[in-house]
């Protein structure tokens, strides 16, 4: 990879971050953009497009199964992700930049946010980009209305001394740590192929998520009575030559890790350390 001027929209969140950190180390000039840092990208003008030589399409209003299907939320979504995608891509339009955007194995189902998503990797390639289609990242990230199912129940299992999933756990996810989808973002931008599906190698009950956390702390696990939501779509067009280099356990490890920091700062803070 050559030095680049990067341009990345929604690089505080849980890929951005890794991929901002991972493209400075190896030497290259890097530009963030993110809501959580005060830069709400619907109203930036076209001055960050000029002054990069390509750009990373992350942002979108999403979060765990627990926000993207709360009824309450959907119209928001769509309103919010559908502004965001106006503003961008008529900047690209405009800026001609290479420029990749990553959607989800959740693209086309029917909510705000499988419908936006599904809108906008079509419209990204109708414009030239690149699309990564991702499964079920995971890794340490800020708990809040939006974190995913293995911050809640890591934090559950150090903040309660037992893990508690709300659903049977028998729902099943292809889960891919934070560096891995990073590694293949950078591999897809970097190749010839335009379009290529990234996920874990095997499909992960959520049980058998939660059964390995309890087993790292040393805690028990329980479970609730209903149902969670699964999609069986299996990738059908992989990134080529590439593999995940980091197994769930080796991630779960990671997660606990920075858990634990963490709680440690928050308590250190003498803040709340949970709002999930």
């Amino acid at each position: 990879m050559t030095e680049e001027r990067e341009l990345v929209l929604g690089g505080d969140g849980l890929i951005g971050s890794t991929l901002v950190r991972e493209l400075r180390d190896r030497g290259h000039h890097v530009v963030s953009l993110d809501l959580k840092s005060g830069c709400d990208l619907r109203h930036i003008d076209d001055s960050p497009f000029a002054d990069c030589d390509r750009v990373w399409f992350l942002a979108w209003d999403t979060g765990g199964a627990k926000y993207i299907e709360a009824s309450d939320r959907q119209h928001e979504q769509y309103k919010h992700n559908c502004e965001l995608s106006i503003r961008i891509f008529d900047a690209f339009v405009r800026m001609r930049k290479p420029f990749l955007f990553t959607s989800s194995q959740l693209a086309g189902l029917p909510t705000a946010y499988g419908a936006t998503k599904f809108l906008a990797a079509n419209w990204a390639l109708q414009l030239g980009g690149k699309v990564a289609r991702l499964w079920n990242t995971y890794g340490w990230e800020q708990p809040d209305r939006r974190s995913h199912v293995i911050t809640d129940l890591v934090l559950s299992g150090l903040t309660e001394r037992r893990i508690n999933c709300l659903t049977t756990g028998l729902e099943r996810r292809r889960f891919i740590y934070k560096s891995d989808s990073v590694a293949a973002l950078i591999q897809l931008f970097e190749g010839p192929e335009q379009t290529a599906e990234i996920a874990g190698s095997e499909w992960i009950t959520i049980r058998q998520v939660a059964e390995e956390i309890a087993r790292q702390l040393g805690v028990e696990s329980g479970f609730g009575e209903n149902g969670g939501s699964e999609v069986m779509v299996d990738p059908k067009k992989p990134l080529s030559d590439w593999q995940p280099q980091v197994s769930l356990s080796e991630g779960i490890s990671r997660v606990i890790e920075d858990a634990r920091a963490y709680l440690g700062e928050a308590a250190a803070r003498e803040i709340p350390a949970l709002d999930i």
